[in-house]
């Protein structure tokens, strides 16, 4: 178990709490890395994406991910932090009382409310279950008015015993059954850039994934609406996460990954609706929607072409190796 990364929690729940994003820093309201002064950042960045998008007639959702600590918190097998100070409930209370006026979709506090009737994280992975995954749908369906995709909640799963993302990190691996949902139906995927394609190789473990872009099409789907999503990994590309529960209810959907907006293009695409959702252990840096897709899939690229490089490269000095070796 690498106890600087990870915790064991009760029940065999496994919460991240060290790595990159310093996840148990984010639940302190004058210190740490996501103290209050800093969240008003985010408050001021997401009332001016309303009052932008309210000027081009565009409808605004904002949706903030839930830490599993934020949720299952009561799961501690010992004190790491105060659930209660969260990063998303800290910035709701900012909003003083005006947080849906702004955008603000609130996944707390109605997780919190199921998370003992229905396992709403994996136990040793980071992420939503697919019931997890369809509470937040709903309640984004519900807060933009969208009428939800009935057929979601009857899609057929396939089960398996899997090493996840936190399972991976202990030693030995921590396996989980899981149920994986295929959400998608009629919706066809028309366009994917070549991040998208760099993402799904193997060789690059997922880790090239900023400035992924795809766009759904789905003329069967119950809202006649085009939909610009801005997110991340809860959202992804694949047929597994709100991205795809979206493309599924929405005639158009378009999935950028990225924390901030491009409103170059916004203001192209033309959407009917705006939805940025982060991961909450994500916050620690404020957006600044300066994000140009263009550039950052390019920049993508050049790194993707690098890394094939580096590994061409080793590949032709181990055979050199090798021919010197058996030369000796």
């Amino acid at each position: 178990m690498t106890e600087l990364i990870i915790h064991e929690g009760r029940d065999g729940w496994l919460f991240l709490t060290g790595g990159t994003n310093f996840v148990t820093t984010l639940y302190e309201r004058n210190g740490g890395h996501l103290p209050d002064t800093n969240l008003r950042r985010w408050r001021d960045a997401i009332i001016e994406r309303k009052r932008r998008c309210d000027a081009l007639g565009v409808a605004y959702a904002h949706l903030v991910a839930p830490e599993k600590l934020t949720i299952y918190g009561h799961k501690q097998a010992a004190p790491l932090v105060n659930a209660d100070l969260a990063p998303a409930i800290r910035l709701q209370q900012l909003f003083g009382g005006d947080a849906r006026a702004a955008g603000w979709v609130d996944l707390v506090w109605p997780m919190r409310e199921r998370r003992d009737a229905v396992e709403l994280y994996w136990r040793s992975d980071t992420h939503w279950t697919p019931e997890g995954s369809l509470l937040a749908y709903r309640l984004l369906c519900e807060a933009l008015q969208l009428t939800p995709n009935p057929d979601l909640a009857h899609r057929p799963c396939h089960t398996l015993h899997k090493i996840m993302d936190l399972g991976g990190k202990c030693d030995p691996p921590r396996w989980e059954e899981i149920r994986e949902v295929d959400w998608i139906a009629n919706a066809q995927r028309i366009y994917a850039n070549a991040v998208v394609g760099i993402l799904e190789d193997p060789l690059h473990g997922g880790d090239i994934h900023v400035g992924a872009h795809v766009v759904y099409r789905n003329e069967q789907a119950p809202n006649k609406v085009r939909i610009l999503l801005f997110g991340d990994s809860f959202a992804g590309v694949g047929h597994d996460r709100l991205t795809a529960q979206l493309a599924e209810t929405a005639q158009e959907l378009i999935f950028v990954w990225s924390a901030n907006v491009d409103w170059r293009l916004v203001e192209r695409v033309k959407p009917d609706i705006v939805i940025t959702e982060i991961a909450e252990r994500y916050m620690a840096l404020a957006p600044n929607d300066r994000f140009n897709l263009w550039r950052a899939a390019l920049t993508q690229r050049i790194k993707a072409q690098r890394r094939r490089a580096a590994a061409r490269w080793r590949r032709m000095r181990s055979k050199w190796d090798q021919r010197a070796r058996n030369g000796a």
